[in-house]
């Protein structure tokens, strides 16, 4: 947000005490019984600008740019916890550095969510989920094609030596599947897992604006994103995957705890709620599918 210079009307960002265009002064004295607004804090100096969440009037001593560059008086941006997030910092750290950083945090701090900046850029947490995706999908797609391209090779030295394989037919396209499940899980998986992030952040949104959070829809994708930093464990073979969605799922409370500034309810229901329900749909509907499969075989 930007605020007109009383003299010139060039806009300065807050914070500034100095006009960028014309160097007037912005530390205005206020008219005694003048209509100028003053300033709630110092009643002497005229107020340039209002604070977008408490509505006071502030100088250009107490204006402050926020996360999103609106203007808060000094008392605002005291309240507001906004320490950055290494990945916020990839400027001065480098990108994979900053990732490092970020995993390490939110792994084995995840508390330091209650002080963290709530704002963010989409497109940069979506970033994150994608860097975290890569290396757990390249593991799981080398597992997969370790498994199926070696699976000929040792059936064929288990057979008996004097009953060997006959049809061999179907041994020889597994190399063939290892490939392909190779290629897809490293090309496919990580975009398909940064849509289903968004889709899951979008739910998890409505969950939360229901518990009475206010905040929009791009703090929730970050604190969503965030969380998917235990995903980066992937890279551990056969442990890693399996311990992940734990892992984030707890990471993830902390981060609508912190992000959100709300309860520690309301971040639980926000975190576990839609993954409670998927499990039951489609647990249910497995259920139901069996159920129907061996009453229609006991009838027969």
């Amino acid at each position: 947000m930007s605020i007109p210079c009383p003299y010139c009307q060039h806009p300065f960002s807050p914070g500034a005490q100095s006009c960028p265009g014309c160097g007037a002064s912005l530390l205005l004295e206020a008219v005694p019984g003048g209509t100028q607004p003053v300033c709630a804090v110092h009643p002497t100096l005229r107020g340039l600008g209002t604070c977008s969440r408490c509505g006071t009037f502030a100088c250009a001593r107490c204006l402050r740019a926020g996360p999103q560059g609106e203007a808060l008086c000094v008392r605002c941006h005291q309240l507001e916890p906004d320490a950055p997030m290494p990945w916020d910092q990839r400027e001065e750290l480098g990108t994979m550095r900053a990732f490092w950083r970020t995993l390490v945090q939110v792994l084995l701090r995840p508390g330091s969510f209650s002080q963290a900046r709530a704002e963010g850029r989409k497109r940069d947490s979506l970033l994150f989920v994608l860097l975290c995706a890569l290396p757990a999908f390249f593991v799981m797609g080398l597992i997969y094609m370790v498994f199926l391209v070696g699976t000929p090779s040792l059936m064929e030295a288990l057979a008996p030596p004097d009953r060997p394989l006959e049809d061999t037919s179907g041994l020889e396209m597994m190399p063939w599947m290892g490939v392909g499940m190779f290629v897809f899980f490293t090309l496919f998986g990580p975009p398909i897992f940064v849509a289903m992030t968004f889709v899951g952040a979008a739910l998890d949104h409505l969950v939360l604006r229901m518990g009475g959070v206010t905040r929009p829809f791009h703090v929730t994708l970050r604190a969503h994103s965030l969380s998917q930093a235990p995903w980066a464990l992937g890279v551990v073979p056969f442990i890693g995957a399996q311990v992940a969605p734990f892992w984030a799922l707890v990471a993830r409370v902390f981060a609508y705890r912190g992000l959100h500034r709300t309860t520690t309810g309301t971040a639980l229901a926000g975190a576990l709620l839609v993954p409670l329900a998927s499990c039951c749909l489609c647990g249910g509907g497995y259920m139901g599918l069996l159920f129907f499969i061996f009453s229609r075989a006991a009838q027969k």
